[in-house]
């Protein structure tokens, strides 16, 4: 007679693994407000409009002004550009090929629409992480709008004359390194824009050089095809050499020999999360919050 031997079937506990693994040194400088977060065009397309709408990310942005130009020769080499990622030529290709008025009501269909962007749960957890600095290269008004609910907070552009004085108080600031929509006129958005800023409103950029040198920087939402940022980050970098890198949020699909020569160039760390996977970035984000308000909590930092 053959016996039957049962086996139960061990099933070990889910470890939910990290979407992306938080430095404890980045968490650190967080909690103790040594850090500045630097926004790009992917921190507003997580936003969405009561109908659905989100803003255009730069590729779009360019494409839907290429359809307005009123040269059809010249609408094919913008495209061109487009295709190449060449996307501060292709831009001064579109502006000057468009009426100066086409090009206003252009921006503000784009970024400051009638039916307006609603801050997304990205926008409200860099808030909350309460930094003393965000730079943001968005036109819109998204982040802006959020934090002027508060007391403590200035919007400042570029072409402001006060930001060493608000840098040196209390208050939180952001700081729109490319302007605002509310000032078309003033936007930086093409090769030509970024010579005559730099060029006519040199403290700011100094003031930003010092910024980068002396504190982390974290990026959200960001590429690495904005000349201002390469520039701050090469500058940083090749005046003082530091152990302690800057970061960037970013999918985990670049080369290693170009992360390697990124690394190399802008003190800067890849913090990875699967490629595409956008709606990762919230959760992501909320536990780097948790981490840094535990920090706070800790050490009894406000």
């Amino acid at each position: 007679m053959s016996t039957k031997i049962e086996v139960s079937e061990v099933i070990e506990p889910v470890v939910e693994k990290e979407i992306i693994r938080w430095p404890s040194s980045l968490v650190t400088e967080l909690a103790e407000r040594r850090c500045i977060i630097v926004l790009g065009s992917g921190v507003s397309a997580s936003s969405k409009s009561s109908v659905g709408k989100s803003p255009k990310d730069w590729d779009g942005f360019l494409r839907e002004g290429i359809k307005r130009m009123n040269n059809e020769d010249a609408k094919v080499v913008a495209i061109e550009m487009c295709d190449k990622k060449n996307y501060l030529d292709a831009a001064q290709i579109m502006k000057d090929h468009i009426n100066l008025g086409d090009y206003d009501d252009f921006f503000q269909e784009e970024f400051n629409p009638r039916d307006i962007y609603l801050p997304s749960e990205v926008h409200k957890t860099i808030m909350l992480l309460d930094p003393k600095i965000v730079v943001t290269t968005n036109y819109d008004k998204i982040y802006d709008n959020l934090c002027m609910q508060q007391p403590s907070y200035n919007v400042l552009k570029y072409y402001d004359n006060n930001i060493i004085d608000d840098i040196r108080s209390r208050k939180r600031l952001v700081l729109k390194a490319h302007g605002c929509v509310s000032n078309t006129k003033q936007t930086i958005l093409t090769r030509g824009d970024y010579f005559e800023a730099r060029d006519q409103y040199s403290s700011f950029y100094r003031v930003l050089d010092s910024l980068f040198l002396v504190n982390t920087i974290l990026f959200i939402g960001n590429g690495l095809s904005d000349p201002d940022i390469n520039l701050l980050l090469e500058n940083a970098n090749i005046a003082a050499k530091c152990s302690r890198p800057h970061y960037i949020v970013s999918g985990n699909n670049w080369n290693i020999s170009v992360k390697k020569a990124i690394k190399s160039t802008y003190n800067l760390e890849f913090l990875e999360y699967p490629a595409g996977q956008y709606e990762l970035i919230p959760e992501a984000l909320n536990d780097l919050l948790s981490l840094v308000l535990e920090h706070r909590n800790e050490n009894g930092l406000q």
